[in-house]
């Protein structure tokens, strides 16, 4: 069988700015990037794990991340994706490439989760989350060159 290439396509996943809802309004920033057969999320606003999976990605391929600033309309549902990801068998690494302050934030939604990772991974024997993800916090200029994809 023969599977064809994913073509490349951007998903806008949410347009709005800033943070606050309105009815049958947009959701806040965050979107779908997929280029040469990788599937990269660029910001985490409120709702983007629903949108990714409205636009039929499993939450399990998930592997690269881009936060570009840190206010609430585009990171406030970085810690939920990952988790949420990975309740649903997310197991292979996660890097998330982000402003100063992304680790910070990362550390504190996993000590603020740390109930329920701990009991996941005895009871469900699920790979430590907090393992699993890598921050990387970027400057100005080249943030990442890797496998053909350059930011």
């Amino acid at each position: 069988m023969i599977t064809e290439p994913m073509p490349d396509r951007l998903v806008l996943l949410g347009s709005k700015g800033g943070p606050a809802l309105r009815p049958g309004g947009p959701w806040p920033s965050s979107s779908l990037l997929q280029i040469g057969g990788r599937s990269i999320v660029v910001d985490c606003g409120l709702g983007v794990t629903r949108g990714l999976v409205d636009a039929g990605i499993s939450l399990k391929s998930l592997d690269l991340i881009f936060i570009t600033h840190l206010h609430s309309d585009h990171v406030l549902e970085l810690g939920p994706l990952i988790h949420t990801a990975w309740t649903a068998g997310l197991a292979t690494p996660v890097g998330v490439f982000g402003p100063p302050g992304t680790g910070h934030y990362w550390r504190r939604f996993c000590q603020a989760m740390e109930f329920d990772i701990e009991i996941r991974i005895v009871d469900e024997g699920r790979p430590d989350i907090r393992d699993l993800v890598s921050i990387s916090e970027f400057g100005e200029g080249q943030v990442v060159a890797q496998g053909g994809l350059t930011v």
